[in-house]
């Protein structure tokens, strides 16, 4: 990845006072986001399941249009947050690779 991809990278998951900070507390500072990124998945994974199962058993007066709305809203956001997990992977990789051994 380009020197300066990864750079628009680390300033979006980095404050910029966190940009000086020893490698080890920045790859720690990245895995709490990406272990946080799993609540934001499950959230949006549990609105799934309830406004679908609540429309299947008619629980809902939604109309299918507003339901493939939310479906389609919620499913977008978690294909984004796995993408936000894919990069914050990637930096962790490369400040680890970075890291004098």
């Amino acid at each position: 990845m380009p020197k300066e991809a990864m750079q628009d990278e680390i300033n979006l998951y980095l404050k910029e006072e966190q940009h000086a900070l020893p490698v080890a507390e920045k790859i720690e500072i990245l895995q709490k986001k990406d272990r946080s990124q799993w609540w934001k998945l499950a959230i949006n994974v549990i609105a799934i399941i309830f406004f679908g199962y609540s429309f299947y058993f008619g629980i809902t007066q939604l109309s299918d249009v507003i339901l493939y709305i939310l479906l389609a809203v919620f499913g977008v956001n978690v294909g984004l947050i796995f993408y936000q997990k894919k990069q914050i992977r990637r930096l962790i990789e490369y400040f680890k690779e970075e890291a004098p051994s």
